[in-house]
């Protein structure tokens, strides 16, 4: 999954036309038999709006295409969510590990702001289990199962799950009476390291974070035959089934997913005291929105659900803040925009909570210079 990369994708594309159709699914049957039936009702409101401003071959065409796209779709994969972005030209689809709130919305640009929120506030991740007979590999986004790969997944090195072929113990030996042991472990986790840097590398994957789960023994062994040490950001040595499904994995490993965020928030407040300290750091809405449309955005930090509506003045670039989000001319939440033009201009976005922000402001801007 790179949600990152096609929710940054879609800000760019700007043709006069964007049509976004969002819903909640299920990954359960029998309730995601009813994901088909809301999907074609959605699809069926987007077809009837479209036909009150464009003209019917124009429709058929944009709704055809919609359509190829979901005739495949198999429902028993649903995640918590599904999104269909399409204009003129093309339509993308993407399952969402989150909910959303269902709706169509027509409009000049996609409604994926939410979505940005969502994906850059959480933790998206890989979970390596290793044995010295077998390794998995899931994703996970927080703390629900994105997938784990199978064999389907086509790998040059080798598909997970992997098994170590190398494994032949002669009958009543046990691990310590074997002297190529250690050897033929490196080995084996070589080859399982050689296919994580090909699922990692990938063009349409995004780069993530590895947390490692097996034996105090396995792990070191891995860590040694690991390429790429940096993005292992946890072990975890007291699973005590790796057999065990995805989702109970995932849950073990959850203490460690939390070690990983409190980091990743210190390391973003370091940042705060840096930049205040080299007199780069802007807390007024109106400056750091100058400073962002300038293309000197470098981080922006923000507590997380934080929502301020507010008059955006495109001329004089300015934000107003205010307190109805419902009232004319108001935009429903400038922190949103912020975050989305931050990241389409190459910037970061870091999420805090309050506990951790203490008395530094809702939302800031680190500046480039």
């Amino acid at each position: 999954m790179n949600l990152k990369s096609l929710l940054n994708q879609l800000g760019q594309r700007k043709n006069g036309l964007a049509i976004s159709i969002l819903l909640p699914t299920h990954r359960t049957f029998p309730d995601n038999r009813q994901d088909l039936i809301t999907l074609k009702n959605l699809i069926k409101e987007t077809e009837e709006r479209l036909q009150t401003h464009l003209d019917k071959r124009e429709v058929k065409a944009i709704i055809d295409a919609i359509n190829a796209k979901v005739d495949g779709l198999n429902h028993n994969y649903n995640l918590d969510s599904l999104g269909i972005f399409a204009d003129r030209e093309e339509v993308a689809l993407m399952h969402f590990p989150f909910t959303v709130k269902q709706r169509v919305i027509i409009d000049d640009t996609f409604a994926i702001r939410d979505l940005v929120r969502e994906s850059n506030s959480s933790i998206n991740y890989y979970i390596l289990v290793i044995s010295r007979a077998t390794v998995r590999l899931i994703e996970a986004f927080d703390d629900r199962l994105v997938a784990e790969f199978d064999s389907q997944t086509a790998l040059r090195a080798g598909s997970f799950p992997i098994d170590n072929t190398l494994l032949f113990a002669p009958h009543g030996l046990d691990r310590a009476q074997m002297p190529n042991d250690a050897g033929n472990l490196k080995q084996f986790f070589n080859r399982v390291d050689k296919s994580l840097q090909e699922v990692q590398n990938h063009q349409e994957r995004e780069r993530l974070p590895v947390i490692v789960v097996g034996d105090v023994r396995n792990l070191a062994f891995f860590k040694e035959a690991c390429d790429r040490p940096g993005d292992i950001v946890g072990e975890v040595d007291n699973v005590p089934e790796l057999k065990a499904p995805a989702e109970k994995i995932i849950a073990d490993v959850q203490t460690t997913v939390a070690d990983y965020r409190r980091r990743r928030a210190e390391i973003a407040l370091q940042h705060i005291a840096q930049a205040r300290g080299a007199h780069q750091l802007l807390t007024d809405f109106s400056t750091i929105y100058r400073a962002v449309d300038e293309g000197n955005a470098f981080r922006l930090f923000v507590r997380t659900g934080y929502a301020q509506p507010g008059i955006i003045d495109l001329a004089k670039k300015t934000v107003m803040p205010q307190a109805d989000p419902a009232a004319p001319g108001v935009t429903d939440d400038v922190v949103d925009v912020l975050i989305e033009q931050v990241l389409q201009k190459g910037g970061e976005v870091c999420f805090l909570s309050a506990e951790q922000l203490g008395d530094e402001k809702p939302v800031s801007l680190q500046t480039r210079y």
